[in-house]
């Protein structure tokens, strides 16, 4: 037996800006009540007053940052202690580094391999045992096209997004016929702040040429709606979906080569 939507709730990390801000709203207007993860503080109170005026819905905000290896176990705890047990996992907060990697800055990016592995790792285990009981568990994972071949300048991300894929891919796989279903999401180039924070505005990838930016809100509806349909993986878009069908039948050798080229400065 299912849970009904007001009474479920889900938790989104890295909500308050693109794709994570984008599922906030598509569960929202589903019904589904939030529990929303961000470092910024005052941004999570501006998402959970905007989300509860125009949807009437519960909103718990706890601003933590998921690099952090207590993370996961103190959000669980307060969970735990308010009596909220999720049916909905959303793994999406993630950053990126660029550079060549002699130069990258090391902190930076082991901060990024705790956020986009460590930190979905620990959250999707304490989710599956802190899970409802009732059925209809859900995780939706957020990796990458990027997760499909090997990224110079943007090395470890792109390595960190295949372990979400490989990840959620298995887990599917485990739990096919059981009470929990996962999906993992592959976007490409989105309109978000994801490449102005990298100090990647002027890459190829992010000029729109030659694959179009996606908007996020529309990245997101694409994940939910491949989540409800119970499938394994989804990559919108379908300029997105050449790139991930060039991915599996080219040489690895060439597309290294172009990945290099949509990752350069233009």
């Amino acid at each position: 037996m299912s849970i009904p939507p007001r009474s479920r709730f889900a938790l989104i990390t890295g909500a308050t800006s693109g794709i994570g801000n984008g599922f906030a709203h598509v569960l929202a207007q589903d019904g589904i009540n939030l529990v929303i993860i961000a470092r910024n503080a005052t941004r999570l109170k501006e998402v959970k007053n905007e989300l509860e005026a125009k949807y009437s819905i519960k909103v718990k905000i706890i601003p933590r940052d998921l690099a952090n290896p207590e993370t996961p176990s103190e959000i669980f705890e307060i969970l735990k202690q308010e009596g909220i047990v999720l049916s909905v996992l959303v793994n999406n907060a993630g950053f990126n580094v660029y550079g060549t990697f002699e130069e990258t800055n090391l902190e930076e990016e082991i901060k990024m391999i705790r956020l986009h592995i460590i930190a979905v790792t620990h959250m999707t285990k304490l989710f599956l045992r802190q899970r409802s009981q009732q059925g209809g568990n859900e995780i939706l994972n957020v990796a990458s096209i990027a997760g499909l071949v090997p990224g110079p300048l943007v090395s470890v991300h792109f390595a960190t997004r295949a372990y979400i894929l490989s990840f959620s891919l298995a887990l599917s796989n485990e739990f096919q016929g059981s009470d929990v279903h996962v999906t993992c999401l592959c976007p490409g180039p989105t309109k978000s702040a994801f490449f102005g924070r990298a100090n990647m505005s002027d890459v190829r990838l992010a000029s729109g040429k030659p694959i179009k930016l996606m908007e996020a809100q529309t990245v997101a509806a694409n994940g939910y709606k491949a989540l409800k349909k119970r499938k394994v993986i989804v990559v919108p878009g379908y300029r997105n979906k050449i790139l991930a069908f060039m991915a599996a039948v080219v040489p690895r050798a060439l597309a290294i080569r172009i990945t290099r080229w949509l990752m350069e400065r233009k």
